[in-house]
């Protein structure tokens, strides 16, 4: 599936859901390059690929950088929850898995924090 995925990317993609017919099964959603970055260059072609990598790359630099800004505890248990996802994202999901835009959302929580609310004051 990834050679098929390599030779069938190019500049304009084949479009949502392009890559099973374009390999001779159909509409079978299941038959997909089962690599994310690979997927967005069959289905986006070389833009595709370069909006993929904006947003997941550099969600992963900004989530790296607000990793340093937080407990350390709490930087652990996301990253214990991303880097499985993110591994599997790149070699056995599609681009509609929503755990991995969950996961790159969670991410980026590291950039929310909580701050106690101070007392209303009555006029």
């Amino acid at each position: 599936l990834w050679t098929e995925a390599w030779r069938l990317g190019g500049w304009a993609g084949l479009g949502p859901g392009g890559f099973p017919p374009a390999i001779g099964v159909g509409l079978d959603r299941g038959l997909h390059p089962h690599n994310h970055a690979l997927e967005a260059l069959v289905e986006g072609g070389a833009v595709g690929l370069l909006l993929w990598g904006v947003t997941f790359l550099g969600a992963t630099a900004v989530a790296l950088r607000l990793a340093l800004r937080v407990a350390p505890e709490r930087a652990a248990e996301i990253f214990a929850i991303g880097l499985p996802v993110a591994l599997s994202a790149m070699v056995s999901t599609d681009l509609g898995n929503r755990m991995v835009w969950f996961a790159l959302g969670l991410a980026l929580s590291l950039g929310v924090e909580t701050r106690p609310r101070a007392a209303p004051r009555h006029v």
